[in-house]
């Protein structure tokens, strides 16, 4: 007959196989000893937008939308648009016509020119008549100084005044030639008298 202590020995190992073996069997089970939500995923996580972080097709600038509009070219000006008039060549020289010091004592920002442009009034008339045309531009805008002559006027006729455009014209018979002058400065023909004194001064 064994002792009781020789009995709880034999026990002992018995006893703690069978735990090792129910804990054993009890962590075999699925989420048994992990946190109850790391089986699932948290309701914070399920509820995050997934498309926030970029914008929809709708949102997004289109290609098109993002470019400038190209400009409009802008035409350059033609015919009468034209601010200054080149001399034309006639029988007289254009520094016997009008002085450099006469053209100081009109204006002393003055300057002869010759850029293209269109011939007002009795001007042209001047000039289709085979005359002398010399042109004069202010040199830091578009006023003009325009002076005509035609040494020989036999049959031809102009008003002693007259406006175009913005230009005031005088014409004057000066012996057998004529005078024709032009300017925005001239809104009577009492403007344009001293350049054409002085021009018929010029010719004789």
């Amino acid at each position: 007959m064994s002792s009781p202590s020789l009995r709880i020995r034999r026990l002992l190992p018995v006893a703690v196989v069978a735990a090792a073996t129910a804990l054993a069997l009890t962590g075999c089970q699925p989420g048994a000893l992990a946190p109850i939500d790391s089986a699932e995923p948290s309701s914070s996580a399920s509820e995050q937008p997934t498309t926030s972080a970029t914008p929809s097709e709708s949102e997004a600038p289109s290609e098109t939308e993002s470019l400038p509009p190209e400009p409009t070219p802008t035409p350059a000006p033609t015919g009468s648009a034209l601010p200054t008039t080149p001399p034309v060549a006639g029988d007289l020289d254009c520094s016997d016509v009008y002085t450099a010091d006469q053209l100081y004592e009109f204006n002393p920002n003055f300057a002869p020119s010759s850029d293209e442009g269109s011939l007002p009034g009795a001007v042209d008339d001047v000039a289709d008549a085979g005359g002398t045309v010399c042109a004069y531009r202010h040199v830091t805008g578009t006023d003009r100084l325009l002076i005509g002559v035609l040494s020989d006027a036999a049959g031809f006729s102009a008003p002693a005044f007259e406006t175009v455009g913005a230009m005031g014209v005088a014409t004057s018979p000066q012996g057998g030639a004529i005078v024709a002058v032009a300017s925005e400065y001239f809104d009577q023909a009492q403007d344009a008298q001293q350049v054409i004194d002085q021009v018929a001064d010029n010719l004789d």
